[in-house]
């Protein structure tokens, strides 16, 4: 099975349910609908119109460059007339990192052809050099740095480079969720081969320094689903062993990941473009935590709008219905 698989099953009613396209913003539903018609004006104006470094931003931009997978070349040639527009740079830069991750797939690396992966590396370098101009071009954007990490995840670059583009992001948006997600991948065991420890301790540490109230805090339930999927998708070792790591990683930072929640969701709250995904990634943590109500209550709250990090792991929408279905026993 591929990390991000997409298995459905039978006689689950999914109609409902919308696979990344998790906010609650009809301006960004309007300008979605319009791009996937072909109309990239409308996108391109709601992208300008988006305040600079807000969790918003980066929302539509991440929206915005789905709705245009398959049209990178039409953004190339609006760029010929505005080599230096901004808003323009980014949504292609960012549509050309989506464009090669498609080619390469959420497989394991022994599953990707060579020739996928010299496509996925032409892409992303492409990607990279698009995003540094939309860089130079807004200095102060932390968008482009934040989708500049997933061209670096990509391209292998070193550690020290991929810390350099997150803090780069963060001096310029220091509560950006996506940053922070994006971070969570780049240090995940499947794609680094870091121990599953120095993974922990940047969710630890982020939540500790969060102010109560911020998404900040789910942060906690984004690394908790990267340990399950590392510990669930062993199958090698002997179950004694894969039984002993459920335990001291999953069951025991269920107190943990509770508090992360109650840190969040409370009154000192206020509400932010990202909780959709928030929402989403708290329901699969708390599911694997035995926390059933309290993963139904945020399930309930993405209002059927999931990603694919992490309910592709699970099935994406078909895995997420049959979960919501069963009270997430």
């Amino acid at each position: 099975m591929g990390i991000f698989s997409r298995k459905g099953a039978p006689g689950l009613d999914v109609s409902a349910l919308s696979l990344d396209q998790a906010w609650r913003d009809a301006d960004l539903d309007a300008a979605y609908a319009a791009v996937r018609q072909g109309d990239l004006s409308t996108g391109l104006a709601l992208l300008k119109v988006t305040p600079a470094n807000t969790n918003l931003r980066s929302i539509r931009a991440t929206g915005l460059a789905k709705a245009a997978v398959g049209r990178s070349e039409q953004l190339e040639l609006r760029l010929e007339a505005y080599p230096k527009d901004p808003d323009l740079l980014l949504w292609y830069g960012q549509v050309l990192v989506f464009e090669a991750w498609s080619v390469r797939t959420g497989q394991r690396a022994k599953n990707v052809s060579a020739q996928q992966f010299t496509m996925f590396h032409d892409i992303l370098r492409t990607a990279a050099e698009v995003l540094q101009g939309a860089i130079v071009s807004a200095a102060d954007d932390a968008v482009p740095w934040e989708v500049l990490q997933w061209a670096a995840l990509g391209l292998q670059a070193d550690l020290e480079d991929k810390a350099e583009i997150f803090h780069a992001a963060l001096v310029r948006h220091p509560g950006s969720y996506a940053a922070h997600t994006g971070r969570v991948q780049v240090l995940a065991k499947k794609w680094s081969g870091l121990e599953l420890a120095e993974l922990v301790d940047f969710g630890d540490s982020v939540v500790s320094r969060a102010r109560p109230g911020s998404v900040l805090c789910t942060i906690a339930a984004n690394v908790f689903n990267e340990v399950w999927l590392e510990i669930a998708s062993d199958k090698d070792s002997p179950r004694v062993e894969r039984m002993k790591r459920y335990t001291s990683g999953i069951t025991a930072r269920r107190t943990e990941l509770l508090a992360a929640r109650g840190k969040w969701w409370n009154d000192a709250r206020t509400p932010d473009p990202a909780d959709t995904s928030a929402h989403g990634a708290m329901a699969f943590a708390l599911k694997w935590a035995s926390a059933k109500s309290e993963a139904m209550e945020h399930a309930n709250r993405t209002e059927g709008r999931i990603e694919s990090v992490p309910w592709g792991y699970v099935g994406g929408v078909s895995g997420f219905a049959e979960a919501v279905g069963k009270r997430m026993d």
